[in-house]
């Protein structure tokens, strides 16, 4: 809105307020094609997101807002608990309209509001769906009666995931055999011995969710105080 008004009242000024008009279209014709796919193709994402970019530059604060909300928003990784798959200093993209058909399935990676206090976000990965029975021996997961193989459990714990005896536990959640209710979510860090996560708190509830993170797109080391070029562009 800024830009327009800075123009003076000609065929530029109009000239800009239809092309946005017509980005505002396109973007929800293109949404509304995906409504029903899963995983849409990155042309389509790239299109969409772009012009609904482009217009909330152009119409200010409260399109941008809805923006962030309902698509494309960035979230930093203030935490260990995601190692190795997410680093403390990453940068991560979440896609908003990911689950507005399906939920998340195991394996996502996603963010959403804290239970115990929903002014903060927390990042985690879904392992137990609805319906599914699950539990937790010797730091071993168990969903529906079978071991869950977990490549993507930080190697210093991954061995006792991986074997030993089911002896023990000691959590609040997930000691004895538990059904996640449904529309809810049992979420877990990678870095188990230090995630406070589904175990301590419970579950997440659907309409809680803010999205699925699906890549970095900047990583900065705080210890080392430099990039980690590597990271940049990591699909999740």
């Amino acid at each position: 809105m800024a830009l327009a008004l800075a123009l003076p009242v000609s065929l530029v000024t109009i000239a800009i307020l239809v092309t946005a008009v017509l980005l505002a279209t396109l973007a929800c014709a293109l949404d509304t094609l995906w409504l029903t796919d899963r995983a849409p193709s990155w042309k389509i994402m790239l299109a969409s997101w772009s012009a609904l970019l482009i217009l909330g530059w152009l119409v200010g604060g409260p399109f941008t807002s809805y923006y962030k909300t309902h698509y494309l928003r960035a979230f930093f990784i203030a935490s260990t608990s995601m190692e190795p798959t997410l680093a403390k200093g990453d940068f991560v993209l979440t896609n908003n309209s990911a689950y507005r058909t399906d939920g998340p399935r195991r394996g996502d990676i996603i963010v959403f509001k804290y239970p115990l206090d929903e002014r903060r976000e927390f990042v985690k990965r879904v392992v137990g769906l609805p319906g599914d029975r699950l539990e937790i021996r010797s730091n071993r997961l168990i969903v529906n009666g079978n071991p869950l193989e977990e490549a993507y459990v930080k190697p210093s714990v991954a061995s006792t995931f991986q074997g030993g005896p089911l002896t023990s536990c000691g959590y609040a959640h997930g000691c004895d055999p538990t059904v996640v209710p449904a529309d809810s979510y049992f979420v877990l860090g990678d870095n188990r011995e230090h995630s406070q996560d589904s175990r301590y708190w419970g579950f997440v509830r659907r309409d809680k969710i803010v999205g699925r993170a699906f890549a970095i797109y900047w990583s900065w080391d705080p210890e080392l105080e430099r990039p980690r070029v590597d990271r940049v562009g990591k699909d999740l």
